[in-house]
């Protein structure tokens, strides 16, 4: 094993790639049913993009980014090649509170106004999809590598074990993720869900 490739470096970043594989399935789904709406070829189920919405709310606020604050700030000390990126990037964990929050009143909204306010919701839905996956392409095309590489040894047993701590992105405390997983599976029609194809 290379001074440069710690053996304890995988786990913690296999966590956070998990958490963007969930994240990335639920975006991918809430753009999905947005684009086919907006189309006309799905009517719109409230509940599924209730969801969807408090998967997105949950889920990356309260427990994925600060995982990543976490590793950001054991790589600043190390270099300042990535601190355009970081700074990026922590501001926009900074504004992801507002963020989720904009996109749930867009949906509250929608569910009160009906037709008349799909289209705000529609722009916020997809302006916050492509923003978030534009965000964990950066990191995982610059800021893990670097951290693979710069990081010790010692500094990867710490961060694994506070990660080892936390819920499983596809399950989460007393499984509400997986009932999340379940309800938007069940509902979505495919190619993302289970559900029947709409017409």
């Amino acid at each position: 094993m290379s001074q440069s490739e710690p053996f304890h470096a995988p786990s913690a970043l296999n966590v956070i790639r998990d958490e963007h594989r969930a994240m990335a399935a639920v975006l991918d789904g809430l753009a999905y049913v947005v684009r086919n709406i907006d189309a006309g070829r799905m009517r719109p189920d409230y509940t599924l993009l209730a969801s969807m919405v408090d998967y997105i709310a949950e889920m990356p606020d309260k427990l994925h980014h600060p995982k990543e604050d976490r590793i950001f700030a054991l790589l600043r000390p190390k270099t300042h090649d990535l601190d355009g990126y970081l700074d990026s990037l922590e501001e926009e964990h900074r504004r992801a509170v507002p963020a989720t929050s904009a996109l749930d009143r867009a949906l509250v909204h929608y569910l009160q106004a009906g037709a008349d306010g799909f289209g705000a919701f529609r722009d916020t839905a997809l302006s916050y999809t492509s923003n978030e996956f534009k965000h964990m392409g950066m990191e995982e095309r610059y800021i893990f590598p670097a951290a693979r590489r710069l990081l010790t040894a010692d500094e990867w047993q710490e961060v694994n074990a506070d990660f080892s701590r936390n819920s499983d992105p596809w399950a989460g405390l007393d499984d509400r993720f997986v009932k999340l997983f379940r309800q938007i599976a069940m509902l979505a029609p495919a190619p993302i869900g289970l559900g029947d194809p709409q017409t």
